[in-house]
């Protein structure tokens, strides 16, 4: 009888913390219910669970934590062509964070941050390219300079909201020549 008993505390306790969850500051939630997200009953919204100590049912459920921060891509320098068919080295970053947990959960293959940055460097840089292209190397090095980063960010928000991510800035950094190009005028 006493094992029995030691036999049902044990089952209990294990139980017990596997339906017990943290999340924890700067971090949000999401639980997955048999491969899908699962979703509020009333309004059918994603759940998102906030900071805190939460309940979910053990070896049914999983819990998948994003970072709801604001993160930072900051790449390698590209290279785009202005509207006088002059190339640059453009040296940007941007600033984003998940807004629709569920769907950036979903587009990027499980959360994978990766992944996330690389589909968004790919809309990012689209938008700076046709920024870039309509325009000629005085107009970008000059004072249209802030017009073209809220042009390209505005670009790249609306091609982002299928990833379920908010940018909330882009910037250049630096705006230079090619190598080769750069060395011959030092050359001259």
């Amino acid at each position: 009888m006493k094992n029995f008993i030691i036999a049902i505390l044990i089952t209990l306790v294990v139980l017990a913390s596997g339906s017990l969850f943290v999340v924890r500051e700067g971090q949000r939630a999401i639980v997955i219910q048999f491969g899908k997200v699962q979703r509020d009953a009333e309004t059918g919204d994603t759940k998102v669970f906030e900071p805190g100590l939460h309940f979910k049912l053990p070896f049914i459920d999983t819990v998948r934590q994003l970072d709801a921060r604001i993160q930072t891509l900051d790449d390698s320098p590209d290279r785009f062509v202005t509207s006088e068919k002059k190339d640059l080295i453009v040296d940007s970053y941007v600033k984003w964070r998940i807004e629709d947990f569920a769907r950036y959960y979903l587009s990027t293959n499980g959360g994978n941050k990766l992944q996330a940055e690389a589909l968004l460097k790919q809309k990012v840089n689209n938008g700076l390219r046709t920024e870039f292209g309509s325009r000629t190397i005085a107009q970008i090095v000059s004072g249209e300079r802030t017009e073209l980063m809220e042009q390209a960010m505005i670009q790249a928000s609306s091609s982002s909201d299928e990833l379920g991510i908010e940018i909330v800035d882009v910037r250049v950094k630096q705006i230079n020549l090619p190598t080769e190009v750069s060395n011959s005028i030092f050359q001259r």
